[in-house]
């Protein structure tokens, strides 16, 4: 029987478990490097208090550097490929398929889930944006289908717009073959208002 140290472990109900940051380098073996990256933002992305019980992410960056140096043998190289990829901000697995699409179709790489102003009025905090452009792209998962939800996403389009933003909704289909419609339709966009990618 194997046994970890204390650092690879947690307790969660009297059970003793390898840590996520642990459990992410071991499964460097069955997931994909997209798949890889999406754990990753998931375990450095800041929670949100309000709609969580924690206040910290699970990992750093640097934790999980480390836990490569650690622990990714025979991995390592497929983790650092994947931890070069990561980003804090992404919300979901989603949102990081987008992004991850999106950067393989060189598009700049944008702000995730950071507040945008039109002066002092608050127009939200997109998944994804490019300021220099006021282009923003909201990923529409299944609690946007809420009719309370859709109400307050057409408010924001509407507030958005008349800030003089493009914004670029997409859903699961976007995501398909690497997110290649999602980029033609985001590079559109950014090309309608002066990026001369």
């Amino acid at each position: 029987m194997r046994t970890h140290a204390a650092a690879e472990t947690i307790v969660v109900d009297e059970m003793r478990l390898t840590s996520r940051v642990r459990t992410w380098c071991d499964l460097a073996a069955q997931l994909t490097v997209d798949e890889l990256v999406a754990a990753a933002d998931h375990l450095v992305r800041q929670p949100r208090p309000r709609f969580e019980r924690r206040a910290r992410p699970y990992a750093t960056l640097r934790e999980l550097a480390a836990a490569i140096a650690n622990w990714g043998r025979p991995w390592s190289a497929k983790l650092r490929e994947a931890l070069a990829l990561a980003r804090v901000g992404s919300d979901s697995g989603a949102e990081t398929a987008l992004r991850l699409g999106l950067g393989r179709a060189s598009l700049p790489e944008p702000a995730l889930n950071v507040a945008i102003w039109n002066d002092d009025e608050w127009l939200g905090e997109p998944d994804l944006h490019w300021e220099k452009w006021k282009v923003c792209a909201e990923h529409e998962g299944p609690s946007h289908l809420d009719r309370d939800q859709q109400a307050k996403d057409i408010r924001r389009t509407e507030r958005r717009t008349n800030a003089g933003w493009i914004e670029v909704r997409t859903t699961a289909t976007d995501l398909h073959s690497g997110a290649a419609r999602a980029a033609q339709r985001v590079a559109s966009a950014l090309r309608r208002h002066g990026w001369n990618g």
